[in-house]
């Protein structure tokens, strides 16, 4: 390959770069349809999709995520001045089919992790086989996972409204991830 065509290659490769990290940290929004769901939360309370009064927002996580730890007690936050944490799920689908290397969280540490982040059980979901995040992928909610050959890339925010539509889907941690939550809610 000369010079000429080296050069070309490697400014295409930074572009593309360019053009994926402005995806991935700006999310999407689209009228696309997830089927209902039914979830228990590590409270023990059953959380069942059609019942909710409006807008759910759905925060994907694991106990080893750094962004995790930032987006989390911000996202509370804003769900309790909305008076909408009923409809706040952090979910932890951090199981084997998503090709993660270590060994997957456990109950007990999902537990601690959300106490020292205050978050209440009762917003905490422990997706232990992945049911949830399976049916999300297979509605193709998770198109920058799809494309990296992945599942689920952490975090991811989505947001799903009464009639199931999804109106909002964050992979990644972009910087104004609250003000494009309070958009949509």
């Amino acid at each position: 390959m000369n010079r000429m065509n080296y050069l070309l290659v490697q400014r295409s490769l930074a572009l593309g770069m360019v053009v994926w990290l402005i995806c991935a940290a700006t999310g999407w929004a689209e009228d696309r349809e997830v089927r209902p769901f039914r979830i228990r939360s590590l409270a023990g309370e059953r959380f069942d999709s059609r019942k909710a009064s409006g807008p759910v927002v759905l925060s994907f996580f694991f106990t080893r995520c750094p962004p995790c730890v930032r987006e989390m007690p911000a996202l509370l936050q804003l769900m309790r001045e909305r008076e909408a944490t009923e409809r706040l799920l952090f979910v932890d689908p951090y199981v084997r089919e998503l090709g993660i290397q270590d060994s997957p969280d456990s109950e007990r540490q999902i537990l601690r992790f959300v106490r020292e982040l205050g978050i209440p059980k009762a917003q905490v979901y422990f997706d232990e086989i992945g049911t949830l995040t399976k049916k999300f992928w297979r509605a193709g909610v998770f198109r920058q996972a799809k494309r990296h050959g992945t599942m689920l890339i952490y975090p991811t925010i989505v947001v799903v409204d009464a009639g199931h539509k999804v109106r909002l889907v964050l992979e990644g941690s972009p910087p104004d991830f609250l003000e494009r939550i309070a958009e949509v809610l």
